[in-house]
């Protein structure tokens, strides 16, 4: 929308030193050179307007202009056996959060050390980190390890350490025996 304005006003500029020279052609010294330099202006912001509009369809068309489902991910709960909300942590706007239990020496975005498998939690468990469009999952080298159910096919998978795993809405962390819903 930025670039857009910007290429419109440029043309809109471009047109009006183009006007203003051919209405006031006697009293303007070097409208050869005004109008020349107002011409090259022209061009070039009608070319840059046309090229981010076939960019923007390319985009649509590629499903790059829709968020993807990470992309839309919000809020990370803590659930319990019967799906209660036990703690819920904002994702918004962040672009890494830690999971672990705080101990005070570390800082966690994500702490499970009150949680009801606080014991099966290592103090750096696992990262989570937004790039590119989307949420990305990593086991830090934990012993306990991290499962992942998928919301898309319901299966259950176990990472690797320090193998990033794309998250979708919907999806599942198993962080020892904690639960974690992705919204």
């Amino acid at each position: 929308m930025k670039r857009k304005f910007i290429d419109l006003s440029g043309i809109c500029i471009c047109l009006a030193a183009i006007g203003i020279t051919l209405l006031y052609a006697d009293q303007i010294r070097e409208k050869d050179w005004v109008l020349t330099a107002a011409g090259i202006g022209l061009i070039l912001f009608i070319f840059l307007a046309v090229r981010d509009g076939k960019m923007k369809q390319k985009s649509a068309v590629g499903g790059e202009a829709i968020p993807s489902s990470s992309a839309r991910i919000t809020e990370i709960v803590l659930l319990n056996e019967e799906d209660s909300e036990l703690m819920v942590w904002d994702m918004y706007g962040k672009t890494a959060l830690l999971i672990g239990r705080d101990v005070k020496e570390n800082q966690v975005d994500i702490d499970l050390g009150k949680s009801p498998y606080a014991s099966m939690v290592e103090i750096e468990h696992a990262v989570l980190n937004y790039s590119s469009g989307n949420w990305y999952v990593e086991d830090l080298g934990s012993q306990n390890g991290i499962c992942i159910k998928k919301a898309g096919d319901g299966k259950r998978y176990q990472l690797l350490a320090d193998t990033p795993c794309r998250l979708d809405q919907g999806d599942c962390l198993f962080i020892g025996m904690n639960r974690l819903l992705l919204r």
